[in-house]
């Protein structure tokens, strides 16, 4: 049997929609998320759309639920790779709304 690191391992989704690096974000594990970013550049993942920008069940990113859990350190993470990725921080990021309708800033 093979296995996709990429399909099956990186961006397979469990319950609610969640992949580990969605899991690692929640559970504020963050050399689980550098390890998760770092296999992600080897097997070429979008890490910009299938990681950072990825929303699970309620629409939100890994950026929503660390703001939303007050992790500070993941923040700081995830603002490192959003520079490197060149995401749009204010559309995508600050703005961004869960299926609640909120924001970071709500």
């Amino acid at each position: 049997m093979q296995v996709n690191l990429k399909d099956d391992v990186l961006l397979a989704k469990g319950i609610k929609k969640r992949t580990a690096w969605n899991r690692a974000g929640n559970k504020a594990k963050k050399k689980i998320l550098e390890t998760l970013c770092g296999w992600g550049r080897e097997v070429q993942v979008n890490l910009k759309n299938d990681l950072l920008l990825a929303k699970v069940y309620d629409e939100l990113t890994s950026w929503n639920i660390a703001a939303e859990n007050g992790n500070k350190e993941i923040l700081e993470t995830l603002w490192c790779w959003v520079r490197e990725m060149q995401v749009n921080f204010k559309d995508d990021l600050m703005l961004a709304k869960g299926f609640d309708g909120l924001t970071v800033w709500d």
